[in-house]
């Protein structure tokens, strides 16, 4: 049984960005233990798809669709979720898009747009979730940023900015509601082997640089992410940095900020090089 089970015995969890990836890895794991869990995305086709799975998984699927970025139909969501089993313990704002390309070469709008979904769909589920755990008096979040929120590597200031914020929110949630038995984690990791690079945003190079970082180079699987991580909510953590070569490079920034800046350019430099040469052989 998993310890967050024990924690939560009624056991209702809301994940959006549901439908593949990370999100599914998720309630995969969770249905493993008999969740009732609400999974949301965007796609109508891929949720019907995946939640067949979690359910033969030993899930209670509800299925929503919607733009996390459209705060109302994400709340209509929420409450629908709450009238149908009457609380909710655990909530992943997983959603996101990836996006890449110097700043003088993305629209203003795909910014805005990364922005909307990466960090405003993750603010409407806390402003949502936090005050039915409140009244709870139980009740956790798990926020899905990235290592990119601090290492900040170069032509990816979009996705940087928008997955900083969200640690940023995190971080303050978690002092916010420390008094209502409302816990905050916020997940940290480098490129998780997905479906997302294909739907990355950006210049055309970019979009295939990052699909060939997904697919070919990611360090980490999501399964392996998701074990790991519902571990640490049960542990109650803040952070969730993986793997270990993002947990020594958070470290160092913090102990030598002004060296830090110099490797990070040296080692983006160096992969796109390696990528470029890739693509094209």
């Amino acid at each position: 049984m998993l310890r967050l089970s024990q924690k939560y015995p009624s056991k209702r969890a809301f994940i959006t960005g549901a439908a593949g990836g990370l999100g599914l890895a998720f309630a995969l794991e969770l249905a493993s233990d008999g969740w009732k869990i609400a999974m949301a995305d965007l796609s109508l086709e891929k949720l019907q798809e995946a939640s067949a799975k979690v359910a033969a998984a030993g899930a209670t699927v509800e299925i929503y669709c919607f733009d996390v970025s459209d705060y109302g139909q994400f709340k209509l969501a929420v409450e629908s979720f709450e009238q149908k089993f009457g609380g909710l313990d655990f909530a992943i704002n997983c959603a996101g898009l990836g996006c890449g390309g110097r700043i003088d070469e993305l629209p203003i709008e795909t910014f805005r747009q990364i922005i909307d979904v990466n960090l405003m769909g993750t603010v409407n589920g806390c402003h949502l979730f936090a005050p039915l755990m409140k009244q709870q008096d139980s009740g956790h979040i798990l926020n899905i940023a990235s290592a990119a929120a601090f290492i900040s590597p170069p032509m990816m200031s979009a996705y940087n900015v928008s997955k900083a914020g969200v640690v940023s929110l995190s971080e303050t949630l978690r002092g916010e509601l420390a008094d209502s038995n409302v816990f905050i984690t916020v997940l940290m990791p480098t490129y998780i082997r997905t479906e997302m690079g294909k739907a990355t945003l950006g210049p055309e190079l970019y979009k295939r640089r990052s699909q060939m970082l997904m697919e070919e180079k990611a360090a980490l699987v999501p399964l392996e992410v998701a074990q790991v991580t519902l571990k640490a909510v049960a542990a109650e953590k803040l952070y969730v940095v993986l793997p270990e070569r993002a947990r020594f490079l958070w470290r160092f920034k913090r102990l030598l900020p002004n060296r830090f800046w110099p490797v990070v350019k040296i080692e983006a430099e160096r992969r796109i090089a390696e990528i470029d040469k890739s693509l094209k052989a």
